[in-house]
């Protein structure tokens, strides 16, 4: 049955997180926390070394005395930044502005002119969401439609496309790299790549498609200058693309080409970056750079005056042009990426764009694990971590899901930094291994806890709850030894008969199961009347009833406790075919409860006089043929016990001597008598009238033979007789040495 939970509960934390992974909340605590956190750790970037942005921003309109609306701007104003930028042959300037309006049409054509002369200039347009009303909203048609640049404009541009952002909860996360809403367009960035690819290699495309889809080159031009002019360009992409991602054949022939081929190191890298873009979703996540202006950006007042700039800061480059943040900060054009920070500060559409490009021609955009993948391999961490959790000790499973969890996010932070692929971190490190953890923590706690009840149960086997409490609570060290209290109280010593000749007889198993029987009856009669059972040898159990102050209540229990043993022990005597006649004796007075030992091994009892003479007292039983037996002490202030006064002792070891009282249970007429006639012959003791005394003992003995005081006191009396005659009387005639006696036992 363990078996089947720890297989249960590992399965069940594996299952937990790879089903998490699959849902739309998984997918937003990965977007938000974990590719955060790995932004975070990997830090900003080194900015691409193809791309410059020109931003149109505040402090151009302010040195160019030009309206702070860029939408109100002379176009000839763009047309002299073109010839300005071509001076330094970029391989593409690309505007992400949508010229919509004609305004004056001679800047208008100037602009167009300024185009078409080196045929390097990709315009945006504008895509524009419209729906057909319906009853029902939620069934309502949608579609979207390409809003192009004013004819001059788009007629005179290499091409034209979208700049569409997924929408996303707070920050800027993932571009569109192709619209299939629209036709299964190309965006913005990948028209920009696809553009400058084909500047860079389109001689070498034409070389591979001729090895894969030969009738598909018939349909191409021969030279890149001439695209534009037979086709638009997206056509050209939408073609290709269908013709090379066709099949797998044809994708996989493609990149053993390239492998192979003698091409420049950098064609190879644009054709793989190109076959990846090809092979990709159409949303893609971007790779960050780093906060505004960590890709090079130069304000558009100095691109217009490029002669005082590097001479070679555009060349070959792809030049973005768009607004900055700043241009009209009331229309909020900035957005916010993972590196904006507490101030505020964010970042702009075409800083966005050109992140964007760059990833394209890196192949450095952020590639998350398939679904499959991702649920497959949360999975098997689940089931790692909850293994380690179910099947290790505590320490050991903290520590290796400690290790486990620290070693995975180096590796994610690794794979992430130098091969842009994004393993799940927030599930596997945030959810599941904090959440074994803290199941191992409660695990844990809750063994502890069952553990520390298990020990206080098997303590409370050996002490009362309140003593396991106590010593639970103190601090285990030098103090050891001191614990213990000063207590008011009266210990009860029992021992059984018969004991010694029954353990030479039976087996150590079969003394055993007697002695536990026998045991059986007497504890509950302890703890029911508030005792604790100090210690148990053998045959002999130390009870005791204390407080810290005088209570004459601890006096009351033990009274009423010794009379139901011995009712209970005579009535298991009945029962077996072993007999263990009891013999109890009791004592009231000081005595210390608490640790008694050394080094590292204590027990738990009570040291004192008191202790002593409880035992010297039971041990009377047998001299006095009786079971049990109390001191005057117990029995001080006591109503509603039946006593007779057994006589003074002086009992073996001891200094001073102690009256002695039998405690009875109450009995008919003739007990009474009995009690009554052996006081008035103990009274004859007492006043040393030892002839009478005997008389009347004797007489006693004949109407009670089975009475054990009785008996001792004739044979004390018959023994001691002849040297009281002798010697005289002595001075303490009254108090019996029980030391000079023993040979009264037989």
């Amino acid at each position: 049955m363990k078996v089947f939970k720890t297989c249960v509960s590992i399965l069940l934390i594996g299952i937990f997180g790879a089903a998490l992974c699959m849902t739309k909340l998984g997918l937003y605590f990965e977007e938000e926390i974990g590719l955060a956190l790995l932004f975070k750790l990997r830090g900003p970037l080194k900015a691409p070394e193809n791309i410059v942005i020109v931003s149109i921003d505040r402090t151009s309109s302010e040195i160019l005395h030009l309206p702070d609306d860029p939408e109100k701007w002379p176009r000839s104003y763009y047309a002299e930044l073109i010839k300005k930028l071509n001076r330094q042959n970029p391989a593409l300037i690309a505007f992400n502005l949508h010229f919509g309006e004609t305004r004056d049409l001679d800047n208008d054509e100037r602009l167009a002119t300024a185009m078409a002369e080196h045929n390097n200039i990709i315009l945006s347009n504008y895509l524009k969401q419209y729906s057909l009303p319906s009853a029902n909203r939620q069934q309502q048609f949608r579609y979207e439609r390409i809003i192009d640049p004013i004819p001059i404009l788009d007629h005179a541009a290499l091409s034209t496309a979208p700049f569409p952002l997924p929408k996303t909860s707070s920050t800027v996360k993932q571009f569109w790299a192709f619209k299939n809403s629209a036709g299964d367009i190309p965006t913005f960035p990948a028209t920009v790549f696809q553009c400058f690819l084909f500047k860079k290699a389109y001689p070498e495309i034409l070389h591979l498609l001729t090895r894969i889809n030969p009738a598909l080159v018939n349909h191409l031009p021969n030279h890149v200058d001439r695209l534009s002019k037979q086709s638009p360009v997206f056509q050209m992409f939408q073609k290709i693309k269908a013709g090379v991602t066709g099949n797998d054949a044809s994708l996989k022939q493609f990149g053993q080409l390239v492998e192979q081929s003698y091409y420049s190191s950098e064609k190879k890298r644009l054709l793989h970056s190109w076959l990846a873009l090809l092979q990709a979703p159409d949303s893609l996540y971007l790779n960050h750079y780093g906060n505004k202006e960590t890709i090079t950006t130069i304000p558009f007042y100095q691109a217009s005056v490029v002669e005082i700039l590097n001479s070679d800061l555009f060349k070959d480059k792809i030049v973005l042009v768009g607004y900055s943040e700043n241009i009209e900060p009331e229309k909020g054009q900035g957005l916010y990426t993972v590196f904006s920070n507490s101030r505020g500060e964010n970042i702009s559409p075409i800083e966005i764009a050109a992140t964007a490009v760059a990833n394209l021609v890196d192949n450095s955009w952020i590639k998350p694990l398939s679904i499959k993948q991702q649920f497959f391999m949360i999975l098997v961490w689940g089931l790692f971590i909850a293994s380690s959790y179910r099947l290790l000790s505590f320490k050991g499973a903290i520590s290796i899901i400690s290790l486990s969890s620290t070693t995975y996010l180096v590796v994610a932070y690794y794979v992430f930094s130098m091969h842009y692929i994004w393993l799940p971190v927030c599930i596997p490190i945030m959810i599941q291994s904090p959440l074994v953890l803290m199941l191992a923590s409660l695990s844990h706690f809750l063994k502890s806890k069952e553990d520390n009840r298990n020990i206080h149960k098997a303590f409370r086997f050996y002490l009362p709850d309140e003593v396991v409490n106590q010593v639970a609570s103190q601090t285990y060290g030098g103090s050891m030894h001191q614990y213990g209290e000063i207590m008011q109280g009266v210990c009860m010593a029992t021992d059984a008969g018969q004991y010694t000749t029954l353990s030479e007889v039976m087996t150590p198993q079969d003394m055993n199961v007697l002695m536990n029987s026998y045991y059986g009856v007497m504890f509950p009669q302890v703890t029911r009347h508030n005792g604790i059972i100090s210690d148990v040898i053998g045959d002999a159990m130390l009870a005791l009833w204390a407080k810290p102050v005088a209570d004459i209540q601890c006096k009351i229990n033990a009274c009423q406790a010794a009379l139901k043993i011995k009712s209970e022990v005579d009535h298991f005597n009945r029962s077996q075919n072993q007999q263990l006649p009891t013999r109890l004796g009791l004592h009231y007075g000081e005595m210390r409860l608490g640790n008694v030992g050394a080094m590292d091994h204590f027990e738990y009892r009570a040291i004192g006089d008191t202790v002593n003479t409880a035992t010297r007292i039971e041990g009377l039983n047998k001299l006095l043929g009786t079971q049990i037996l109390v001191s005057s002490s117990v029995i001080e202030s006591l109503t509603g016990f039946c006593t007779r006064e057994l006589g003074t002792f002086l009992l073996k070891g001891k200094t001073f001597p102690i009256t002695i009282f039998e405690l009875i249970e109450p009995g008919d007429k003739d007990w009474f008598r009995l009690v009554s006639t052996f006081a008035e012959s103990y009274h004859l003791f007492q006043r040393d009238q030892w002839s009478e005394a005997l008389e009347s003992f004797i007489t006693i003995g004949k109407n009670y033979p089975n009475d054990g005081p009785t008996q001792f006191y004739i044979r004390y009396l018959q023994k001691q007789m002849p040297y009281f005659q002798k010697n005289g009387p002595p001075i303490q005639a009254g108090i019996i040495d029980v030391g000079n006696i023993t040979t009264l036992l037989h």
